[in-house]
């Protein structure tokens, strides 16, 4: 299952990140960017999130995804913005054509294909505060 693999990769990283850098309470949310070049199904990741983060300092948090379009950069005349997109009736998606929308050359992609770690929502732990 590749949202499995990817579930691993980013709890992997992020619990190497955590004992570098700890953070003060409880972490409720991880918020994650998914370009949308990268086809998987968000259930698919939360539930192997849920499964590899039981036992960690991450157990019970919950992916918060932000989905990032196609941007492209034309070499050839300069265009830098969003990809035109294919749509034909009964897709399920619009699919990124990856050629200038003014010239028609190819194009370098900018944004849209990564999946990564952008911040954390965390529960400050209050038991420790002090009364004035």
């Amino acid at each position: 299952m590749h949202e499995y693999s990817l579930a691993h990769s980013l709890l992997s990283g992020l619990l190497e990140h955590l004992a570098a850098h700890p953070v003060e309470g409880r972490i409720l949310k991880v918020h994650i960017r998914q370009g949308e070049l990268l086809i998987l199904s968000e259930e698919a990741l939360r539930e192997a999130w849920r499964i590899l983060a039981e036992g960690t300092p991450l157990a019970g948090s919950e992916l918060e995804i932000e989905k990032v379009p196609v941007r492209v950069r034309c070499r050839a005349c300069g265009y830098q913005g969003d990809a035109r997109y294919l749509t034909e009736e009964g897709w399920h998606q619009a699919i990124p054509i990856l050629t200038c929308p003014g010239c028609g050359a190819r194009v370098e992609l900018l944004e849209g294909k990564d999946l990564a770690i952008v911040g954390l929502t965390v529960e400050e732990d209050t038991a420790e505060a002090k009364p004035l």
